[in-house]
């Protein structure tokens, strides 16, 4: 009931349970738990919980939720506030959509008819026409309340995950890496084998020399354009040593970066509307990436943590999950997610992260685990600091030395292939 029936997990929070029963005790304390009871009465709306026992309906969620009470011992109050009270709808909305929102609207305002609470229709309706927009938000409404009303509403789940990432990576101790690359003129390999690998990775697969070529001759082959337009686009990102660098704390700003970036990798595919985010939700597998409505403000609400975080590393690791797992575009995220990552390490002059192909398998499941796993890091970043140690190795600089060293380590091998052989990535 009342507060406990808004939690969005169905868990007990602050040790504390309110129920409505027909009886005269008013709580029952155990070690952890305190079980607040009112007296009350079931609703036919009421849904079927375990053991016999019944669960709020969200339209009684909503009326009973409306009734005043105080907090005691520093404790929550009974009911949530109207802030509370406010969020919760939105989520509702979000999880819904519209049509099923009006009709939570009509049930609670038939619940309240119906029940002595005729008082609180003027609450109710003001509540959701402002929600729809009908009305204006109250001053000081909930903070997801007037986010949804403004088209900026966020994956509540996903920034709960971005927020445990912050604070992994923000207490994380970089390897061992050379503080910088040496820079060249022209700037050597690096910039080549970073798109290269890049679009390997994608599925954009060419010889290191017909991606030369097309490099070369700002050409792309006439049998492949809109693949030879993949490596040109995002070779023209990263070779730049200014524009490769550009980022901010600003999450407009880097929102900005981030949809320019996409705009010219994606240039030759105009059928995936470059640097526009994307019309139709994506998936991989059975994983679902955040819901088309909700992109632009995940990606604010994400993005503002960035600045709290240390310059580098840190911040590079997690603006990459924060692309990845929003997956904000229709095509093209992997690449804009990484050349956004790598601006992060240009800033600080640091050793840019390159995924060659033979560890694409590990990259994968390091991300993937850091999606599944309640925000556990630990693989992400090894997989991902071994691949810095390994980019910061290579002599970019020398293209016969950089030649050798990427067959020594088995950087070009085809994921596939080298598990059939029993190789793997190895340091130079």
């Amino acid at each position: 009931m009342d507060r406990s029936a808004a939690n969005p997990a169905r868990v007990v929070s602050d040790g504390i349970l309110t129920v409505a029963a027909d009886t005269d005790r008013n709580a029952i304390k155990m070690p952890g738990l305190e079980i607040r009871i009112r007296l009350g009465t079931p609703r036919e709306s009421d849904l079927p919980w375990t053991h016999g026992l019944l669960m709020s309906s969200p339209a009684r969620t909503l009326v009973d939720n409306l009734e005043l009470s105080r907090s005691r011992g520093g404790r929550p109050s009974r009911t949530l506030t109207m802030n509370e009270l406010e969020d919760w709808v939105a989520r509702k909305h979000i999880a819904w959509g519209p049509e099923r929102t009006d009709r939570l609207r009509v049930e609670a305002r038939d619940l309240a008819a119906t029940t002595g609470r005729a008082h609180h229709l003027d609450t109710i309706n003001a509540l959701f026409d402002q929600l729809a927009g009908v009305e204006p938000v109250r001053p000081g409404a909930g903070q997801l309340f007037r986010a949804v009303t403004t088209g900026q509403a966020w994956d509540e789940r996903r920034i709960l995950l971005f927020a445990q990432a912050a604070d992994a990576l923000s207490q994380l101790s970089p390897p061992a890496v050379p503080d910088s690359l040496p820079e060249c003129d022209p700037p050597g390999d690096l910039p080549f084998y970073e798109s290269y690998f890049s679009n390997y990775i994608e599925g954009t697969t060419f010889t290191v020399d017909q991606a030369r070529h097309i490099v070369e001759t700002d050409t792309p082959p006439a049998e492949r354009p809109a693949d030879g337009h993949d490596i040109l686009g995002t070779y023209r990102c990263v070779v730049d040593p200014v524009g490769r660098a550009a980022t901010s704390t600003d999450p407009d700003e880097l929102i900005g970066h981030l949809t320019t970036r996409h705009r010219e990798i994606m240039r030759g595919r105009p059928d995936k509307n470059p640097g526009q985010w994307k019309t139709e939700n994506n998936r991989v597998g059975a994983y679902d990436f955040v819901d088309k409505d909700l992109v632009e403000g995940t990606l604010h609400k994400g993005l503002e943590q960035i600045g709290a975080l240390p310059e580098g590393l840190p911040r590079a690791l997690y603006v990459m999950i924060v692309i990845t797992e929003i997956h904000p575009f229709e095509d093209g995220n992997g690449r804009v997610a990484r050349v956004m990552m790598n601006a992060e390490l240009s800033a600080t002059a640091a050793a840019r992260i390159v995924i060659p192909s033979v560890f694409r398998d590990e990259y994968v499941a390091g991300l993937r685990r850091a999606s599944t796993t309640d925000g556990d890091l630990t693989a992400y970043v090894r997989v991902m600091t071994f691949a810095w140690r390994w980019s910061a190795a290579m002599p970019w600089d020398d293209p016969t030395a950089t030649s050798g060293q990427l067959i020594a380590t088995n950087a070009l091998l085809d994921p596939t292939d080298a598990e059939i052989q029993g190789v793997q990535l190895r340091l130079p």
